[in-house]
């Protein structure tokens, strides 16, 4: 491994040449022997992540050759500090939407009640699922969740549309999906509340 300090030439590249790695760490150009990770076995948890991370490449790339979409990403990215559109873009898809509450108060098993569920994304929600379950596991109703007015897509109501007798030993089954596709779950007894 070779390290330069302040060196004219190589203090303005990085990356592989053959076998050769350029790198600059703080003032410093470095450049060493590329590794060789061919005996590396790779966990299923890192395997997972790899596929994440190429796919949060390939709509990053997308995004960015997309006018319409690209400047969807260019507002936030201004408020976010990112350094262009194409970095919005990756963190959005590698950062998964939250499920923050789920409020259970005003459903009591008849038509219009309401579930009430709290959704946060970096970016955006885009939707909200909601599926109620007996207590053998068989659905009595699904349907999407509707954003609130003026919430930003963060606040979401389902209005049930059965009636459902039995609903204190029900579940509720609730999954939160966001612009690249990540999605979210969460089950939630409604005796358990």
């Amino acid at each position: 491994m070779a390290i330069s300090f302040k060196n004219v030439i190589t203090r303005m590249y990085s990356g592989r040449v053959g076998d050769i790695v350029l790198r600059n760490y703080g003032g410093k150009s470095v450049m060493a022997k590329r590794p060789d990770c061919s005996k590396v076995v790779k966990s299923e948890a890192q395997l997972e992540n790899q596929k994440r991370f190429a796919k949060a490449v390939k709509i990053s790339k997308a995004v960015k050759n997309d006018p319409q979409r690209s400047k969807d990403y260019s507002e936030k990215k201004k408020k976010m500090k990112y350094k262009d559109v194409y970095h919005a873009a990756m963190s959005d898809c590698l950062t998964k939407p939250k499920i923050q509450k789920v409020d259970l108060t005003t459903y009591r098993g008849q038509q219009g009640n309401v579930i009430r569920i709290s959704a946060w994304d970096k970016f955006r929600v885009e939707t909200v699922s909601v599926m109620i379950l007996n207590k053998m596991g068989q659905l009595i109703e699904k349907g999407p969740a509707v954003a609130r007015m003026y919430s930003g897509n963060r606040e979401w109501d389902y209005i049930a549309t059965v009636e459902n007798v039995d609903y204190k030993s029900c579940r509720i089954l609730i999954q939160v999906k966001d612009r690249p596709g990540n999605v979210v779950e969460a089950e939630v007894d409604i005796g358990g509340t």
